[in-house]
Parts: C-alpha cells; sequence; structure tokens
C-alpha cells in the first residue's frame, strides 16, 4: 500500500502495550495524532545524528534495507534514553507535513478554476506549513493509468517530478500553463523549508522507509529557495478576509486547503465559510479542497454573489495524491 509502513506497524503494536510508550505519546498537543508526534520525535532525532542501534531499522538513516530483526526493544530502550528530549519534541512541536505529492490533485482542479476565470489565479493555501504545494506550476506532473503515461503536465525538466494514477474512466482536462499572480500561504506556525531544523522535522513527519517522498520534500525546499513564497503566522480564519481584500482585481482569488481542515475547529471553519461568501459580494471566488477521512475528495466551490454555489466533486483521491479517480466534467 502507498502509505504503508511495515516499521511503524510493528513499532504501534510495541507502543499499545507499554504505559511507559503511551505516557510520551499522551504529551502530544490537542488537535495533534500522538502516535505520529511519538513517531516523529524518534526518527527526528536519529536523523539529526544520534547514535542508537534504533536507527539501523530506519532506511532512511541508515542508507541500507531494514535488518530480519524485530525493532521494538530497540525502540523501547531509544525511548527510555532520551524520553526527556522525545517529551519536549512531542509536546512542542505539530504535524505539519507539506506532502508535495498532492500537487498531482491540486494541478487538475487549477485548471478548472484557470478555464473559468481567463485570469491568473491568485492562490491562498489555508494550513500552508512550509508552502511548498504553491509552487506547483514549477514542478512537472505525469499521470499514468495501469503503467502508462496518459498525461503530462507542467516543466519535463524540472527537479520536482511528481506521478499519480488515474484510476476509473475520468480524465481531466489540463490547461496548458496555468498562469498564478499572488501566491500567499497562511498557518498558524509556518514552516522555514530553508531553516535545516524546520526541514528536518518535516522529514522526521515521513515514514522511515518511504525515500522517494523525503527526496521529494528536499527538492521542493530547494526549488522554493529559487522561487520563494509569502507565508504568513496566525490563524488564517483571521487572516482569511484581510487577504481576500488585498488580493488584485485582475487575479482569480483561488483559496485552497489540504488535508488541513481537520485542523481547525468548527468554529474557524465558520469563519473561513464566511469570509468567502462576504468576499464574493464584490467578485468570484473559488474554493479548492482536499479533505476527508480515508479516501480524500477533491472539491471545487464557487462563491458569486454573496451566496456559494453547491460544492462540485471532482475526483476522489489518495490522501498523498498518489492516484485520482476523476469525476468533474
Amino acid at each position: 500500500m502507498e502509505l504503508a509502513s511495515p516499521l511503524y506497524a510493528e513499532l504501534a503494536y510495541a507502543v499499545s502495550e507499554s504505559s511507559e510508550l503511551l505516557e510520551l505519546a499522551a504529551h502530544a498537543r490537542p488537535r495533534q495524532p500522538p502516535p505520529n508526534m511519538l513517531f516523529g520525535a524518534v526518527q527526528y532525532l536519529l536523523l539529526r545524528g544520534v547514535e542508537h542501534p534504533l536507527a539501523a531499522h530506519y532506511p532512511i538513516v541508515s542508507g541500507e534495507p531494514r535488518p530480519m530483526a524485530p525493532a521494538a526493544d530497540d525502540f523501547r530502550d531509544f525511548c527510555r534514553a532520551h524520553a526527556a528530549e522525545v517529551v519536549e519534541l512531542v509536546r512542542t512541536r505539530r504535524t505539519q507535513t507539506n506532502v508535495v505529492r498532492r500537487c498531482t490533485c491540486l494541478v487538475p482542479a487549477f485548471s478548472v478554476v484557470a478555464a473559468e476565470a481567463g485570469r491568473p489565479l491568485h492562490l491562498i493555501d489555508l494550513g500552508a506549513s512550509a508552502g511548498l504545494n504553491l509552487n506547483f506550476d514549477r514542478y512537472g506532473v505525469r499521470y499514468t493509468r495501469a503503467g502508462r503515461e496518459v498525461l503530462r503536465w507542467g516543466d519535463a525538466g524540472a527537479v520536482v517530478q511528481l506521478e499519480a494514477e488515474l484510476r476509473g474512466e475520468g480524465v481531466p482536462a489540463l490547461q496548458p500553463r496555468i498562469a498564478v499572480g499572488g501566491r500567499v500561504g497562511v498557518d498558524l506556525d509556518p514552516v522555514d523549508a530553508l531553516d535545516p531544523d524546520a526541514l528536518l522535522w518535516l522529514r522526521a513527519l515521513i515514514w522511515p522507509e518511504h525515500l522517494e517522498r523525503h527526496q521529494r520534500l528536499v527538492d521542493a525546499a530547494e526549488e522554493l529557495r529559487v522561487h520563494p513564497v509569502r507565508l504568513l503566522g496566525g490563524d488564517a480564519a483571521e487572516a482569511l478576509p484581510g487577504l481576500l481584500s488585498e488580493a488584485p482585481r485582475d487575479e482569480a482569488l483561488t483559496v485552497y486547503t489540504t488535508v488541513a481542515l481537520y485542523q481547525f475547529p468548527r468554529a474557524a471553519r465558520e469563519r473561513v465559510e464566511a469570509a468567502l461568501v462576504d468576499a464574493s459580494r464584490s467578485r468570484p471566488v473559488w474554493r479548492v479542497a482536499l479533505e476527508g477521512m480515508d479516501a480524500m475528495e477533491l472539491t471545487l466551490t464557487r462563491y458569486r454573489d454573496g451566496s456559494a454555489t453547491p460544492t462540485e466533486l471532482l475526483a476522489t483521491a489518495s490522501p498523498h495524491g498518489w492516484w485520482l479517480e476523476w469525476v468533474g466534467s
């Protein structure tokens, strides 16, 4: 499976049977998933260079395949030896994954918006993490079906190359080029991917067997060095009205989220909706969302004249952009 981690499957079982390890994970902040925080903290320390036999079980650290031996005992020993550091990380950090492959879902949705708007998009990413997906148009994207290429979009020579499988019969109509004007992201605690320590934490949230995902993240961070984007720290719901009002009139307001709304309290989600409705009294607004529980739903909502049209389902998709099944027109 695309998101499978045999190592974490083994360790999750070990944690479930250990009150000591459960207590470490329980230090996670509200609305932060304790398993991800515990595993992220341990991998962060290993990536930072802490030496321990546990490192042999992490291919991204050792550079070698996992040994044919259980990892649970080494994991427990590592957590005991570095309990204070693990607790501090679990207590203070957030799950701010920036999954670049989700751009394989954003490209078809943004193509629909670009075709309707006929003008450059003004992108506002709510829950932007490091803002890497704001540079979607600087990546190359390849869509396959049954192992064969169906569509290709973007720069074939770009360092960041992404791929997704098309399921079902639908094929999205991609604009050859999607013009982008403004790009801004807002996050409670935006990640500076040019800061080596911040980038290391982002990497620590990726499963240790997923070497390709680690490399895509590093490559996208390097692209950000060449093409920086505007990132703001703060409550996205509070910042959104101001961001909407300052956008140039000749750009299409396009607000999007990718697996971020689960961290928004209900009141914040309601304020976001109210801001979009209010902004649409003077100009059209498009809202793209890749959200859900298991299989994600890629949706598009259009706001005009102070109201929202019924949300359109464009596709179902992998949470990490590995596949999508297009159902849009």
